[in-house]
């Protein structure tokens, strides 16, 4: 999804001089109908522009992440090289050899640990994301589970 949107403000960019915000403001506030006529222009700038703030949304939930989460910086590390960097590494093990500059302490990444990382660089994001469903979820079925109304 991140190639594709990159991709749309690239050529945004080289065709209008603008950027994609810039872009689709500019249609809106321009009155441009876009029920008539171009119905299929309509679907794909709606769509795109979903995705550019689904990705941002997704951007800022990492940074807060990042800034307030106890493990915030080892998690961005480990979700920048998995996911976010603009070089994709080749397996776990290069992704391992990325991570060891930002921690010195630490001699060499276990496979494992670095997994467990992830898992948990993920679960912190979701609960920023989507808040405590999941875990509420789980206690509701935890009390309908275990106990009886009388």
């Amino acid at each position: 999804m991140q190639i594709k949107v990159n991709q749309v403000k690239h050529r945004i960019r080289e065709e209008y001089g603008t950027d994609l915000d810039e872009f689709l403001d500019s249609i809106y506030q321009a009155g441009m109908d876009i029920n008539q006529d171009l119905d299929d222009m309509k679907q794909r700038i709606e769509v795109i522009n979903r995705s550019n703030k689904f990705l941002k949304l997704i951007d800022e939930a990492v940074e807060l992440m990042r800034n307030f989460h106890p493990q915030g910086e080892r998690y961005y590390w480990v979700l920048y090289y998995s996911y976010m960097s603009a070089r994709k590494a080749e397996n776990i093990d290069e992704i391992l050899d990325l991570l060891e500059p930002h921690f010195p302490k630490i001699t060499r990444i276990h496979r494992a640990t670095y997994f467990r990382w992830r898992e948990q660089a993920f679960q912190a994001v979701s609960s920023i994301l989507w808040g405590y469903e999941d875990e509420s979820r789980q206690i509701i079925e935890y009390f309908k589970n275990n106990f009886e109304v009388e």
